[in-house]
């Protein structure tokens, strides 16, 4: 659980750091601009770390699916080298994911000078501002979300199924709390995490609150 933990706080810490700096470096400048190996950079690492971060969540619930349901097998099943193997998974997963989002990025054109209504790059608002066609982009964008992002929720939605499912039978009421607390730390980051992604894609409004989401979700 706490090699889960140790690399889910280093990516949340990488995934924080692609944004953070520059924002604050913008909010006491009077001229906000970022070059354009700068907003790939940040397209690069801020998917990176982003699905990176969705499938450590997904090891980690299905972590305690093992645990609650399977408890005896644990030891067996999360091994420290399928641990190891979970999470190095998670890298190359998002890895895949930050590459193919730049080269989406890659084949798009700009203006000499673009604004961007947002406070880092993204690529849905670099595909909507792109002066070419971004036929392209959008199937690397709907696909990479549709693949990666749809399965890491499957796992850990499936994983508390089964959890529940297995703590429902369970006739103490002390094992019910026992075994509901030690997923309620996960369940709260993963609802935060989703949450406000979700709201931030499935929402996509130009709205001043709307944009509070986008902070919280980028700098949470």
């Amino acid at each position: 659980m706490y090699y889960f933990l140790g690399s889910l706080a280093f990516v949340g810490l990488c995934f924080s750091t692609v944004i953070t700096p520059k924002m604050l470096v913008d909010l006491m400048s009077e001229k906000k601009s970022i070059a354009y190996a700068g907003c790939v950079a940040q397209v690069f690492l801020f998917q990176f770390f982003g699905i990176t971060e969705c499938f450590l969540l997904a090891a980690m619930a299905y972590g305690r699916y093992v645990a609650i349901c399977h408890p005896l097998l644990y030891p067996l099943v999360m091994s420290p080298k399928c641990c190891f193997q979970l999470v190095t998974a998670s890298y190359l997963v998002g890895l895949t994911n930050g590459v193919g989002q730049t080269i989406s990025m890659s084949t798009l054109s700009f203006c000499s000078s673009s604004t961007i209504h947002l406070f880092f790059c993204d690529i849905s608002p670099l595909i909507s501002l792109s002066t070419s066609d971004t036929t392209l982009s959008r199937i690397i964008l709907t696909t990479a979300a549709s693949l990666f992002g749809v399965s890491s929720i499957l796992v850990i939605l499936l994983s508390y199924v089964a959890i529940i499912a297995t703590i429902l039978s369970i006739n103490s009421a002390e094992g019910k709390r026992k075994a509901f607390s030690t997923c309620t730390s996960h369940l709260t980051t993963v609802s935060i995490s989703y949450g406000a992604s979700f709201f931030t894609y499935l929402n996509p409004s130009s709205r001043a609150a709307d944009k509070w989401a986008v902070v919280f979700y980028a700098m949470q």
